[in-house]
């Protein structure tokens, strides 16, 4: 908004610059312009710049706080340009120069009260906003949300809107996306295809049944507005949708045809086993057949595994559950199966401790760069290495306990599942692994 027509801040910012590289004796070879916060470092027109470097000798801002009015963002970009080859001057302060002590100094002070200022800014912007919502009972900004237009009711979408909810309360979400689509109703942002979440947010949204929210950290303001759908409705519609979710069996879902879902991971790289059901030649749904698979070897995954079988879903299934009666009735292979179990649960929190090394080295490189960047002192440098070593040192001392199980106890609760439930909520229920292995071996473990 501040950069609109009937403002100037752009053109005052572009006429102190060419009048301060007038009085140093530079020639303007271009003005690189972006419209954005100075919070943000997505710069269209700084990255440019960057890349046409090496054409210009010196680059001019009309005042340091327009290069960013955060800490951390001044620096980088500072560091940006001048790694450039460029040399950075201020209309209104001069030299900016990193390498030179009295200039960083300067810089950095300036960066900090221009940070200081932005919080305040945006303090006393969202205290008017909640002066405006809690003493004249207005809305912060007219409602442009999906059924409304400028603050009131749209007569077209709004009732797009009823028709949605009032669907939502017998039929499923994937079925309303599709009758949407098939009517060319476009979407929220005016595409033709609907999203589960676009959907989501509609219905979870308090605004429709009539209830406008603002505010945060504590001080939640609320009002009444018009609703496009009564309240008793809205409950209704998100009383359905939750209770879809809940029903694991439901049809839509599959899970009532792949029950190993869940409990059944990779052998190799413990990924978890996925269904698959390819579309058959000609799409005669008869013929479709349906499997397991590893799902560390996709790509979405970011996993290589070479667990490449694809196991038939009826084949898996009846060996998990021979496997499963036999566990039941052999002591041995039940002393086996806690065995593993307990392996397992080590493993884990050893995995789990070198996630939080490569956290802690993580923490350490961004530490190193703050000082890099002139965040940050030496001195304090020196306290977050000996808190990270102190972290990294605990972690090493950490010694996984092996959890035990009952056997008894545990075959109580395996039988009475087996016998009343099915054999994926069996699983389940007794905390029992399946792993699959390459080789085809299928491996049993008894979660603590």
């Amino acid at each position: 908004m501040q950069a609109g027509s009937d403002r100037y801040g752009l053109a005052t910012q572009e006429h102190e610059s060419r009048t301060y590289a007038a009085r140093a004796g530079l020639r303007v070879a271009r003005v690189y312009v972006d419209v954005i916060s100075g919070t943000q470092d997505d710069r269209t027109a700084f990255q440019e710049l960057l890349r046409d470097a090496h054409g210009y000798s010196v680059a001019i801002l009309g005042v340091q706080d327009r290069l960013a009015r955060d800490v951390a963002l001044s620096y980088a970009m500072l560091g940006a340009l001048q790694a450039a080859g460029l040399r950075v001057h201020s209309a209104a302060e001069g030299p900016l120069d990193l390498e030179d002590d009295t200039h960083a100094l300067g810089f950095g002070i300036r960066a900090v009260i221009a940070d200081q200022e932005r919080r305040r800014i945006k303090a006393r912007m969202y205290g008017g906003k909640l002066a405006k919502v809690r003493d004249r009972g207005l809305p912060v900004a007219p409602i442009r949300a999906y059924g409304w237009r400028d603050g009131a009711p749209d007569p077209e979408t709004s009732g797009r809107v009823a028709w949605i909810f009032e669907q939502l309360e017998t039929r499923g979400l994937n079925a309303v996306m599709q009758e949407l689509e098939a009517r060319g109703v476009p979407s929220p942002t005016g595409r033709p295809r609907w999203t589960r979440t676009a959907i989501l947010k509609m219905i979870r949204n308090p605004l429709y049944r009539g209830e406008y929210g603002y505010g945060r950290k504590g001080e939640r303001l609320t009002l009444p507005v018009q609703a496009l759908v009564t309240p008793e409705q809205w409950q209704r519609s998100n009383a359905a949708l939750s209770g879809r979710y809940k029903q694991q069996r439901r049809a839509g879902t599959l899970t009532h045809l792949y029950e190993l879902q869940g409990v059944t991971r990779c052998g190799e790289c413990g990924s978890a086993m996925s269904g698959h059901s390819p579309t058959p030649r000609g799409g005669d749904e008869l013929r479709r057949r349906r499997y397991y698979h590893c799902r560390g070897t996709l790509q979405v995954q970011g996993a290589r595994c070479d667990h490449r079988t694809y196991y038939p879903v009826s084949d898996l299934h009846q060996v998990v559950a021979e496997g499963l009666a036999s566990l039941i009735q052999d002591p041995q292979l039940l002393r086996l199966a806690l065995a593993r179990g307990a392996q397992t649960v080590a493993t884990l929190d050893v995995g789990h401790g070198r996630t939080d090394h490569a956290r802690l080295d993580a923490e350490w490189e961004r530490w190193k760069g703050a000082l890099r960047a002139g965040a940050i002192t030496p001195e304090e440098l020196a306290v977050e290495r000996r808190r990270i070593d102190a972290a990294r040192a605990s972690l090493t001392e950490e010694q996984p306990q092996a959890l035990q199980v009952d056997p008894h106890a545990w075959l109580a609760r395996a039988e009475a599942s087996v016998a009343t439930l099915p054999i994926g909520e069996a699983l389940r229920a007794a905390r029992v692994t399946v792993l699959v292995f390459r080789t085809g071996a299928v491996q049993f473990s008894i979660q603590p």
